[in-house]
């Protein structure tokens, strides 16, 4: 018997009612039947496919006598003439199509559309929208419903719901749309279009503060949830909306970075004049100054000093970059001059390139239609200074040892060279520092001191110094006198054109304080063109306030800078001196002490700060290297990065320095405690370089625990640049130093390493092979980070011998010990591994949740590299599931990065980019 009236709801809970009463259809395989008839409501429908829709997996023994068993039992409830029996295996739902909200709502979407543009159009769409009542089978738990059918109707809804806000938009006030926006921006905060209208709508009706928050709001959201940024079209509304009304905070202020100018310079006239002159000939070409002269001659101070004085009238961005080219550790790179000087003008690290011609050409169009001035301070030579050249309208001073010939030939950079002081400019700069009475009540004196001083701007300063605390220039003049004749006398003389700088410097350091004269000699005895006050603290031994205070004698004295709060920095010919009176007057063993206690700060320090971002990383090669002092103290990831960032070239000259130095026992052991940083924010080429340096300089050591860790670095780099052949070699010679070495944890790493790069060259075998003896030693070690880790390497194993189910339950064991250890770095890969294998299943959804969670954790790690890497597999994922957009936006946020770490994963990206389209 036919119940009167069907009426069926299916777009939100489910709802069927005959004769205006609802008819209960039974939660499980009822409902799935029902769905699969009503989507093809009025159209027969094979049992084949009804009992595919049923049972998408394995079918029961009697599948066809089940599905005819559930077809009665609908019968019963709907009517008998509801689902016919149209022909053999085919049956069909017979309601009036009107009846049914999913075909009422089609329906009318396709009127809509062919009325696009007419006044109906609206009142089509509006009731079209009334019909929905949220997720479409909201009550129907079904595979096939989530794949296929429930994400068409919603992109339907999508877009009658945004096609009918644009109607609204483009005939009448924006205001009363804008709650609606609110909400459903609010409910699908990951759909950018959505956001766009409720940008417009505020813009539309002039709030533009409140259209610039929803922007923040969109940029937040999109970036926690896939890691990328606001689409074109959205960014280029903001620009829309900053042009519209652009409020102070929304204008970053331009850098202003140039160090203090010198309160009292004094001289130099001639070369002002000559550089003054320089500007009256500007055009659109820059104009390229070089300073240069001997150390100590006041290269910096006047390039300072005209900076400033010309800064106000020439410039409105000003940048200064020591590019160290002269003094310890090693000079700036190009590419790296060229990153910090982006950096300051506002370009996210993961927008920067990692070539350096690509850099330059960012840099010179981030400074067009600008007029920026540029000092670069110190510099090596023409090729280090050339790329940082800006190709419009600019003032850049560069100051250098060397004459940089080439940059004058080639670039038409205007050269001053300096000679020391005229006498009298001389004298002046003297009375300047001490004040113009002593020098006319002891002119003579005044004379000889600036002659014993070789005119030199840097003498000059130190003396002037001591001469505050002397009652008579005559005094000053005799004592400095004392000292050149002593150290003439120790073999320097008339040919060292320092010789006077060494007896004002001499005469500067017996004035100091013992403990100030104690770390003077010590900061001698290391490379690191900068410290900071923690390490200078255990270089010297002496408590931390104490340190402070000689350090600040130092600065006091003009033996020492202070460039920024907590850092310092020795002149190159002040730290020459330094060094020579630690070798005078420290013995051996005070300043072997001395490094030993510095360098022990420094590998500590790295340990410390390499726990906050791999918190349960064993690190059994420290031994038995025991801290001496206490160890930094690190609240987070984000501050041990900052100082890894802080201390980057400290540490990697202290790690040269100190495996060229027989100190190979730290060098190698702080290189390990790098591998974390290097791992996840160091370009391949910088992070090979230095672990093969390092390596061999373990090797030339003796140090053979050193060289199977390093061994296993550097294949670490191989296997991530994808030479996985190279990859394999460098472990398999790791673990043959391991075993001889009995170190049987290290004989782990490498095996669970060599199960990867096997995995990697599709030897789903071999590498199951050397993941079981991995996991089997950590088992009997006891080891929970190591049974972890090499679940997770037989789940790769699996998925490559293609698997896929069997690598789903291994990533999901490796997952329960990280919910027993907390290990997120390990959980951060194994998550990635996971999605891989789910994805493999072609289980969408668990692999982009899988997925999603290792970018989140390698983010809270500031793990950038693999952050990159997860994002990669994440937009192809989302890409295979019918997501090119988003998919495009993932794709694209994650090539930022490898461009910026010279990732060579990156050209094939581009190649997948292009694909999508």
């Amino acid at each position: 018997m036919t119940r009167p009236g069907i009426d069926i709801r299916v777009l939100g809970p489910w709802e069927i009612r005959a004769g205006g009463q609802i008819v209960p259809i039974p939660p499980g395989q009822l409902r799935v039947l029902l769905a699969a008839l009503v989507v093809s409501v009025n159209q027969p429908v094979s049992t084949d496919t009804l009992a595919e829709r049923l049972w998408p997996g394995e079918q029961p023994s009697n599948a066809r006598g089940s599905l005819h068993t559930y077809i009665g039992r609908l019968r019963q409830l709907l009517g008998q003439d509801v689902i016919q029996r149209v022909s053999a295996g085919r049956y069909q739902l017979s309601v009036h199509s009107d009846h049914v909200d999913l075909h009422r709502f089609r329906e009318l979407l396709r009127l809509a559309r062919l009325d696009e543009g007419s006044p109906d159009e609206a009142e089509l769409l509006t009731g079209a929208l009334r019909l929905w009542r949220g997720r479409p089978f909201a009550d129907v738990p079904s595979g096939w419903l989530e794949r296929d059918v429930v994400p068409r109707l919603t992109e339907e809804w999508f877009a009658a719901t945004e096609r009918r806000i644009d109607i609204e938009l483009g005939t009448g006030p924006a205001e009363p749309l804008i709650a609606d926006l609110h909400e459903l921006t609010s409910r699908y905060p990951t759909r950018e279009s959505l956001w766009v209208r409720l940008i417009t709508a505020l813009h539309k009706a002039g709030r533009h503060e409140d259209a610039l928050v929803a922007y923040a709001q969109v940029f937040r959201v999109l970036n926690d949830e896939f890691g990328i940024d606001p689409g074109a079209e959205l960014q280029r509304l903001r620009q829309e909306v900053l042009r519209g009304h652009s409020p102070p905070s929304a204008r970053a202020p331009a850098p202003r970075q140039l160090p203090h100018d010198i309160a009292k310079f004094t001289g130099r006239q001639d070369e002002l004049t000559r550089l003054d002159a320089l500007l009256l000939k500007r055009a659109n070409a820059p104009i390229i100054v070089s300073i240069d002269g001997a150390p100590g001659i006041g290269k910096t101070v006047l390039a300072l000093h005209w900076a400033h004085r010309v800064a106000n009238r020439s410039s409105d961005v000003q940048l200064y970059l020591n590019l160290r080219g002269y003094g310890p550790g090693e000079p700036v790179t190009p590419e790296a001059g060229a990153e910090a000087l982006l950096r300051e003008l506002g370009v996210a690290g993961d927008a920067i390139p990692s070539d350096v011609d690509e850099r330059s050409a960012l840099l010179r169009s981030k400074l067009a239609g600008r007029r920026p001035l540029i000092l670069l301070d110190n510099a090596l030579d023409a090729g280090q200074v050339r790329p940082l050249l800006p190709g419009t309208s600019a003032l850049v001073i560069v100051t250098s040892r060397n004459q940089l010939r080439g940059l004058s030939v080639r670039d038409g950079a205007h050269r001053v060279t300096l000679s020391p002081m005229p006498h009298t400019q001389a004298v002046d700069l003297l009375a300047a520092a001490i004040g113009s009475h002593r020098v006319a009540e002891e002119p003579a004196a005044a004379a000889r001191l600036v002659r014993l001083c070789d005119y030199l701007p840097l003498a000059l300063a130190i003396v002037a110094e001591r001469a505050h605390r002397s009652e008579s220039l005559a005094d000053v003049v005799l004592a400095l006198e004392d000292e050149k004749a002593r150290l003439d006398n120790l073999g320097s003389g008339e040919d060292d054109p320092h010789t006077d700088l060494r007896a004002a410097l001499s005469w500067s350091y017996r004035a100091l304080r013992k403990s100030a004269a104690m770390m003077f000699r010590k900061l001698g005895l290391v490379p690191a063109n900068d410290i900071g006050l923690d390490a200078a603290a255990a270089l010297s031994g002496l408590p931390r306030g104490r340190a402070k205070d000689a350090l600040d004698q130092l600065v006091a004295t003009n033996l020492l800078e202070q460039p920024r709060p907590g850092r310092y920095q020795l002149h190159d010919l002040i730290r020459l001196y330094a060094t020579n009176m630690a070798m005078t007057h420290e013995s051996r063993a005070e300043r072997d002490e001395a490094v030993d206690r510095v360098l022990d700060w420094y590998l500590h320090a790295t340990v410390a700060a390499d726990k906050v971002l791999a918190p349960h990383r064993n690190r059994d090669f420290l031994g038995p290297y025991k801290a001496r002092v206490p160890p930094a103290v690190f609240t987070g990831p984000q501050e041990a990065a900052a100082w890894f960032e802080e201390e980057h070239y400290s540490l990697r000259a202290i790690v040269a320095w100190a495996g060229a130095n027989a100190w190979g026992g730290h060098a190698w052991r702080i290189a390990m405690a790098l591998t974390t940083l290097f791992d996840s924010a160091v370009p391949w080429r910088e992070g090979l370089n230095f672990y093969t340096s390092t390596l061999a300089d373990a090797r030339a050591a003796g140090e053979r625990g050193g060289e199977a860790y390093l061994l296993n670095s550097v294949g670490c780099i191989y296997l991530d640049k994808e030479e996985y052949a190279e990859a394999k070699a460098y472990f398999e010679q790791s673990l043959a130093c391991f075993r001889q070495l009995g170190i049987i944890r290290g004989q782990g790493m490498t095996l669970g390493n060599l199960s990867m790069a096997n995995a990697k060259l599709r030897d789903g075998e071999t590498a199951r092979d050397y993941a079981m003896q991995a996991l089997e030693l950590y088992k009997d070690l006891d080891y929970p980070r190591g049974v972890t880790q090499n679940l997770d390497n037989l789940g790769i194993a699996q998925t490559v011998s293609g698997d896929h189910a069997a690598a789903v339950e291994s990533h999901l064991r490796a997952h329960q010990h990280f919910l027993r250890t907390g290990d997120a770095m390990t959980e951060a890969f194994n998550q990635h591994n996971l999605g891989l294998a789910y994805a493999g299943l072609g289980d969408t959804p668990r692999a982009v949740r899988a997925l999603r969670t290792s970018i989140v954790l390698h983010r809270e790690a500031v793990n950038r590299r693999w952050e990159a890497v997860t994002l990669v597999d994440l937009g192809k994922v989302l890409n295979a599931a019918g997501h090119p957009r988003i998919a495009r936006g993932v794709l694209a946020s994650a090539m930022t990065t490898m461009l910026e770490l010279a990732d060579p994963r990156a050209k094939d990206l581009q190649a997948t980019l292009a694909e999508i389209g």
